[in-house]
């Protein structure tokens, strides 16, 4: 269904243009942020842009149903049904990680300049700010505030939980990558396109931002 048709994504890589991507293209680009997103150990770039613009496809498709067959209606109903499972999933996959790591999450959201990249959509700052603020009330109201007053408060450094960026990961080159310090023990190397690799997280993690390499 999606064949023919052309979608307009503002890219923050490249000045506030917009690249015009067909609905296969924008289909790929979500099906590889939901696998990157489920096996990186904590969140990565929003990608609520292209969410937005399948989720309208989809209802753009369902309304035109009237004028399909019935079995091009079934065969349309399947594809709309898988889009919709890996959306949902990739959202499921990040509230995970925001309820995991709630208040580090807000802390790296915060400490981020204009320049840089966000990674988390307003709508999911604002569940993790009230995630995280209901989690302390909660604490409050049914354990701490029974506690000897020394215990009736928690330390950022100590109550903040951390992702663990060193956990070991398979990915893929997408191209070519030169002078990549993957061990700081060890020179750097050059990686080539569609090699597949296994690596700690935090040293390639760039390479994933930049989208010159995908998760396995």
């Amino acid at each position: 269904w999606y064949q023919g048709m052309d979608i307009s994504l503002d890219e923050q890589d490249n000045d506030d243009e917009y690249e015009q991507l067909t609905a296969a293209q924008v289909l790929e680009r979500l099906e590889e942020s939901w696998v990157n997103e489920c096996l990186s150990p904590f969140l990565l770039e929003t990608q609520q842009e292209v969410i937005d613009c399948l989720l309208e496809q989809c209802q753009s498709v369902e309304d035109n149903f009237s004028q399909a067959s019935p079995f091009a209606v079934g065969i349309h109903q399947l594809e709309l049904q898988r889009i919709r499972y890996t959306v949902t999933d990739y959202v499921r996959s990040r509230l995970k990680k925001i309820e995991k790591h709630a208040e580090f999450a807000l802390e790296e959201e915060k400490e981020k300049t204009e320049d840089s990249v966000p990674h988390l959509s307003p709508a999911e700052f604002v569940y993790a700010r009230e995630f995280h603020r209901n989690t302390l009330h909660h604490m409050n109201e049914t354990a701490m505030k029974h506690m000897p007053p020394p215990f009736q408060s928690l330390e950022k450094k100590h109550s903040m939980t951390h992702p663990n960026l060193n956990t070991f990961i398979f990915f893929k080159v997408k191209e070519d990558c030169n002078d990549v310090l993957i061990d700081p023990q060890d020179p750097p190397v050059d990686l080539s396109k569609d090699e597949i690799l296994v690596s700690k997280y935090l040293p390639v993690s760039s390479l994933l931002e930049q989208n010159k390499i995908k998760l396995l």
